[in-house]
């Protein structure tokens, strides 16, 4: 039996672990492709303290992934990031896109903000816009150029749907 949300925000998916709905704002809309095959994970962890520009993640996508804006949830999984030890300044991970035209020139899609006492991200994307990545393009996670001196063992997984 389904148990759809008794109020549902425009855009948003719910799931029985096989199907889609998405709710239109007045109805939801059944859709027909299984819920395993709509989502595309990618997670790193990076142990110890960062290094200045180091990348903290490199992953070249296998199909075409749009990540939600800010990198929100997708049919319940959500982006997150994370250390062990709190940071003690403002620690803000750049999120990078290069295409597969271009693959040696990455353009920054987004962020992720840890703020001072923080032990968790906050995750941006630029203009609040979802971020579609083509099959073949690379998506970077790069620390900043002076990295905290406490926040440590970041870890991160983002959260796309297959375009």
């Amino acid at each position: 039996m389904l148990n759809f949300p008794d109020s549902p925000t425009l855009g948003q998916i719910y799931t029985d672990s096989i199907y889609a709905w998405v709710w239109d704002g007045e109805k939801w809309i059944a859709g027909t492709t299984p819920a395993a095959m709509l989502k595309y994970i990618v997670g790193c962890y990076v142990p110890g303290l960062m290094l200045a520009n180091q990348q903290l993640l490199m992953h070249r996508l296998s199909k075409s992934v749009t990540f939600p804006p800010n990198f929100g949830s997708v049919l319940g999984h959500a982006s997150q990031a994370r250390g062990v030890a709190a940071a003690t300044a403002n620690t803000v991970v750049e999120i990078r896109r290069a295409t597969s035209a271009a693959p040696l020139s990455f353009a920054t899609v987004g962020s992720v903000t840890v703020a001072p006492g923080s032990l968790f991200g906050v995750f941006t994307t630029a203009g609040g816009a979802a971020q579609t990545f083509d099959a073949g393009d690379t998506l970077v996670l790069a620390a900043p150029a002076t990295p905290d001196t406490t926040f440590a063992n970041f870890s991160a997984t983002l959260v796309g749907s297959e375009a």
